[in-house]
């Protein structure tokens, strides 16, 4: 019997995604508070931020709001009218995160070189 395709199956990196996960980061929250602040579930959250999750404008304005901005600031964002900062580390530490035991010592190796 085939499994049924989920939406949660696959991913769809938006600039959207990104931009929700910048503004929660911004707050210091993680996705469990965030997710209490905002009446949702950790896991509507995640996979929102993960490209796991289609977003609707609906669920995008109680994200936005429950966080403290406007949806002007979301749209600000996505347009580049307010600077988005990389976030080279969280990237650095998501890449580590699924990184085996045998290339984490690698890894560990050459931080500990600098």
């Amino acid at each position: 019997m085939k499994k049924k395709q989920r939406r949660s199956d696959y991913k769809v990196m938006t600039k959207e995604a990104r931009t929700l996960k910048f503004m929660r980061e911004s707050r210091k929250l993680s996705v469990r508070k965030a997710a209490k602040i905002i009446g949702t579930s950790d896991t509507q959250i995640s996979h929102a931020e993960n490209g796991r999750k289609d977003l609707r404008p609906d669920f995008i304005l109680k994200v936005v709001t429950g966080l403290g901005y406007s949806y002007q600031d979301f749209l600000d964002l996505l347009s580049d009218k307010k600077e988005m900062p990389d976030h080279l580390r969280s990237e650095c530490i998501e890449i580590i995160r699924c990184m085996s035991p045998e290339k984490l010592k690698a890894v560990r190796a050459v931080l500990e070189s600098f």
